[in-house]
């Protein structure tokens, strides 16, 4: 194995052990000490891959987490209908919801440690956009893109925690889904 080979191994290690510790533990109880001990690595391999320490590793983790999903939602680009896209999007969303290390780390911790939330490629804006497509389709009312998608991002990110604080988050799934999916319904224009 070469250098670079050995340094992607290396941060590939610590990327993993931090997923493991902030899944467990959280971001509050996680320590860069709890990371390298995990990874059997000294004090400077983490500050070397990631200079900025803890909040930075816990976000190049979140990144990976959240790149799954957005790869699944992607995947559905090529649906023809906004809504059946959005829809989908949900429920990827929502499945994802009952994994442990998306739930601690991208629903419950990355709003507070990972700034940006709301910006361009966040999934905050992507809704936004697919909410503007599915009212310029004529497939939702037309109504305020900003509220609409800020209302569609709350219900969605409460039914993700109604999710994770599920016993069976598995069988939380079709519930959430039914609602949202009724919620969804409550902005489609009225049928002539």
């Amino acid at each position: 194995m070469n250098r670079k080979e050995q340094a992607a191994a290396s941060r590939a290690e610590l990327l993993e052990a931090a997923r493991q510790s902030f899944t467990e533990l959280g971001y509050e109880r996680t320590t860069v000490a709890g990371i390298l001990d995990r990874a059997g690595m000294a004090r400077g391999a983490l500050y070397h891959y990631f200079p900025g320490g803890k909040s930075e590793i816990f976000t190049a983790v979140f990144d990976l987490i959240n790149e799954s999903f957005h790869q699944r939602r992607d995947a559905l680009r090529s649906m023809p209908s906004p809504v059946a896209r959005l829809r989908a999007g949900v429920a990827v969303f929502l499945e994802l919801c009952t994994k442990e290390d998306f739930a601690r780390i991208a629903l419950t911790d990355a709003p507070s440690v990972v700034p940006g939330q709301g910006e361009p490629g966040s999934s905050f804006a992507l809704l936004r956009e697919q909410v503007a497509e599915a009212m310029d389709a004529g497939e939702l009312q037309p109504l305020d893109v900003e509220v609409t998608a800020m209302a569609l991002y709350g219900a969605v990110r409460s039914a993700g925690e109604f999710v994770i604080s599920a016993d069976d988050r598995a069988g939380a799934v079709p519930t959430a889904i039914r609602t949202l999916d009724c919620f969804i319904e409550g902005l489609r224009p009225a049928a002539d």
